[in-house]
């Protein structure tokens, strides 16, 4: 497993990305991810989590929105809304907040991004990238614990699951695949305006100037260029 975070200079906002090697095929994957209302059983804090829309799109995408609670500390609770885009051709899950609704939390973005393992069969990569912009009255000590300990808890649980589901059902995998990142520009930041990304971002529904949401679609793939380039080999990452 491979993890980075960095957090803005005001202490309201930070991102977390993770690269992670696990021990099932990316069918296996998909199922846990795309179970939401299972979520509060299988991830740390994460205390009610409720779909309240899942709408069938175009090409096998869908549309699902999620409420989610979750208690970063003793007496610090949190809810938001999540607009999630899955699009199985683009082997992603993207989403924002739900700008129609009302949210604990200023702006949220997210991606997961899951491929086949490169050298091992039945094994998948699985790259995952967070962002998280405070209100100002949420305590900044928040951001570290769900900047630090969510990260390692979201990577972990899914690999947990997944390889468990494997074990109790195994089935014809989906074989060894060669990599096939995104290619999409670096992270622009909370606030400015997004170049256009290879996965296309639902643009935020809400006119509000400060909902200005980045893009965050393929940027698992715009930073495992980046691990690489400190000497990083993917095909071993997360074995452990």
């Amino acid at each position: 497993m491979f993890i980075a975070q960095t957090m803005s200079a005001d202490g309201l906002s930070g991102r977390s990305t993770a690269v992670q090697s696990i021990a099932a095929p990316p069918k296996t994957i998909w199922a846990q991810l795309l179970d939401f209302d299972s979520y509060p059983k299988k991830v740390d804090k994460l205390v009610e989590c409720k779909t309240y829309a899942d709408v069938p799109k175009s090409m096998g995408n869908r549309q699902i929105k999620v409420m989610m609670k979750i208690n970063a500390a003793p007496g610090f609770n949190y809810e938001y809304y999540c607009d999630h885009t899955y699009s199985p051709k683009d082997k992603s899950l993207i989403w924002t907040l739900d700008y129609e609704r009302d949210s604990d939390f200023d702006d949220v973005t997210g991606h997961w991004y899951v491929t086949s393992h490169p050298t091992r069969e039945n094994w998948s990569q699985v790259y995952y990238s967070a962002d998280l912009k405070l209100k100002q009255w949420v305590p900044k000590f928040i951001l570290n614990i769900l900047t630090t300990t969510a990260i390692k808890s979201a990577v972990t649980w899914v690999k947990r699951e997944s390889e468990e589901d494997w074990k109790r059902n195994p089935s014809t995998g989906e074989g060894v695949g060669g990599l096939s990142f995104p290619k999409v520009p670096s992270f622009a930041g909370f606030g400015k305006p997004p170049p256009p990304p290879a996965v296309a971002v639902p643009p935020p529904k809400s006119k509000l100037p400060a909902k200005k949401v980045a893009a965050i679609a393929g940027s698992a793939g715009a930073f495992t260029a980046a691990a690489v380039a400190v000497g990083i080999k993917i095909a071993e990452l997360g074995d452990e």
